[in-house]
């Protein structure tokens, strides 16, 4: 033990470095061979997305989402219902505007929304290039992509009666604009191979059909062969390959794994979300389902076809059919059962979709984090919500980095696992920190497994500027929102070096001293070290927080060995001061317990 007195050295970090022989277990390790246990962490703390739901635009509906959102550890719905940009005639803000606010008003952070096209004045000369402004003004308002239905090629039509086709050149301005503009597309092509043959009991889905007659598209007088539609849609996306295409319900074709294997192979700008088709894929070999999983596992999406209208509507159903909340939670437990377990033969979440049993693909956590978040975290990460960090008030906080006091238990962790420059997922140097506060001091403590250290080799007895070029983790605080380009700078490293400093648009302020105090442990045998931080309140800001202050927060972490910079708020630029995409930290009330 290196220790160094914080009354010899007031200006001094106080670091102590010590090499523990026994392990301590993270409580957000996420490599435990039970993968039932890691995955269910996952959704008690709402890590899942679901990148295929439809809530129509009332305060209601979206409480209902949420409150089974919330049973079944979704954190983050996708909508892809989120309206059109086309303003009223009276000047009143477009359908996706509203459906925006409400939702961000009514519950902020669990939606991110996606446009839809409108498709008036098709016959216009003009259409392609008003088309292409409508995904513009989607970007401007907030629209984390573009979602296109099974209307084109179905059900569209132009003025001469024609169906409008998927791959109508009028709409190459369209696909184009997303891929400028990073906004996905998520589309619907074509349906179930079923809904083209005959249209009587025979029919294995016949339960379906029967309700939803205008999902019958078998009289070729009317609507074109199955196979014409999926490779119109081929040839849209190799027209198009800096633009992501997100083809729904299991690339538009569930049936044909072999096909879906193949389109994945040719069109890198190609990927699937398995929206309402669970039940399809399910029939297959389950070996060669998760054969096929794991070899795209960087393309593949969890996403259920979740609809809340007048009634819910789990991935299908019919006519007469009122679901409950607890069947919803039920859905999409049945949906968790697949993935991660080996059950066989046993009875589809969606029963109107056909009678016959699936069988389960037992994904491991390393495929199956990529398909419940990880994926859609880089897909989608200049839309999805800021994090928002939250510091639990205690009396007192014990020195050190025994991380099992109880005073610790009540802090929320958060994890640092994306890369800051593009969200890539880096799940091996997942760093776990929790927030405290006291009447008088902030309080964080990391946990950050590694394989190899990388320092400048301590001990320390002042700061060192360039403390980023090695293994480091760091804070940034900005407590004025009236000032979010000036904040305080925090880093310390495995080795006891420490930093400190305020950044402002015009200057970095080396010699400020915060008077923060730090401890060090390196855990050799777990491979993590640990550190517990102390910061005096007052030198981050001249106004002390009060139970619901927000400030401005990001976190972040250099391993050298895997040459990667991780954040809890991406920023998804070149640096770290990217201030406007800051986390935010919630200093949360004392409490009773």
């Amino acid at each position: 033990m290196l220790p160094i007195s914080r009354t010899l050295l007031p200006r001094l970090a106080a670091v102590s470095l010590i090499a523990l022989t026994s392990a301590w277990v993270l409580r957000a390790k996420v490599d435990s061979p039970n993968p039932r246990t890691t995955e269910s962490l996952w959704r008690a703390e709402h890590r899942i997305v679901d990148l295929h739901m439809h809530i129509d635009g009332s305060p209601e509906r979206y409480d209902r989402a949420v409150r089974i959102m919330d049973k079944s550890g979704i954190g983050i719905g996708v909508n892809l219902s989120g309206g059109t940009v086309t303003s009223p005639a009276d000047g009143s803000p477009s359908p996706f505007a509203r459906t925006k606010l409400l939702a961000d008003t009514r519950h902020p952070g669990r939606f991110v929304h996606y446009m839809n096209l409108d498709y008036a004045g098709w016959d216009n000369p003009d259409f392609s290039s008003k088309a292409a402004a409508q995904i513009a003004e989607g970007h401007r308002l907030g629209a984390a992509g573009l979602k296109e239905y099974k209307r084109l090629g179905l059900y569209l039509r132009d003025s001469k009666e024609a169906l409008i086709a998927i791959d109508d050149p009028k709409l190459d301005a369209v696909w184009a604009k997303c891929g400028d503009l990073n906004m996905p597309v998520s589309i619907h092509v074509a349906d179930p191979r079923a809904f083209w043959l005959a249209f009587d009991d025979k029919n294995e889905r016949w339960k379906e059909l029967k309700d939803h007659r205008s999902w019958w598209f078998g009289d070729p007088a009317k609507f074109p062969p199955r196979e014409q539609l999926l490779e119109a849609l081929n040839r849209v996306i190799a027209r198009h390959p800096k633009t992501t295409f997100v083809c729904v319900h299991f690339a538009n074709n569930a049936e044909d794994l072999a096909w879906v294997d193949r389109m994945l192979d040719a069109h890198p700008n190609m990927m699937a979300d398995l929206a309402a088709r669970i039940p399809e894929v399910g029939r297959h070999d389950p070996a060669e389902v998760r054969r096929v999983f794991t070899k795209h596992a960087n393309r593949i999406f969890f996403a259920s076809d979740f609809m809340v209208y007048d009634r819910l509507i789990l991935g299908s159903a019919g006519d007469d059919e009122r679901p409950t909340d607890d069947d919803g939670a039920a859905f999409y437990d049945k949906c968790w059962r697949w993935i991660e377990t080996s059950d066989r033969d046993w009875a589809h979440m969606t029963p109107i979709q056909g009678d016959w049993k699936i069988n389960s693909i037992s994904l491991p956590p390393d495929v199956s984090r990529k398909i419940y978040f990880d994926n859609a975290t880089k897909l989608l990460a200049a839309s999805l919500p800021l994090p928002v960090m939250k510091a639990a008030h205690v009396a007192s906080v014990p020195e050190g980095t025994d991380f099992s006091h109880p005073a610790w238990a009540k802090a929320v962790p958060v994890r640092m696992e994306y890369s800051s420059s593009n969200a890539a997922a880096h799940p091996a140097l997942s760093t776990t920190v929790r927030a405290l506060w006291t009447n008088s001091h902030l309080h964080l403590a990391y946990e950050c497994p590694f394989t190899t250290l990388t320092t400048f080799g301590g001990p320390h007895t002042s700061e060192r500027i360039g403390l980023w070029e090695k293994d480091v983790v760091e804070a940034f605080i900005a407590p004025d929102p009236a000032k979010p380009n000036s904040y305080s700078e925090y880093e310390w490293s495995p080795d006891g070096g420490w930093l400190d400093l305020t950044v402002a648009p015009d200057k970095k302020d080396f010699a400020w001293n915060s008077g923060m105090s730090s401890t060090v442990t390196i855990d050799q045998s777990a491979r993590i070290w640990r550190l517990a931080v102390s910061i005096p309140l007052a030198a981050i800001s001249p106004t002390p927080p009060t139970p619901g202050t927000r400030w401005k927060i990001n976190l972040f972490r250099h391993d050298t060995a895997s040459r990667t910079g991780l954040a809890l708020s991406p920023t998804l630029t070149n640096t770290f001061h990217t201030p406007a995409r800051f986390a935010s930290l919630e200093f949360l009330p004392p409490t009773t317990n």
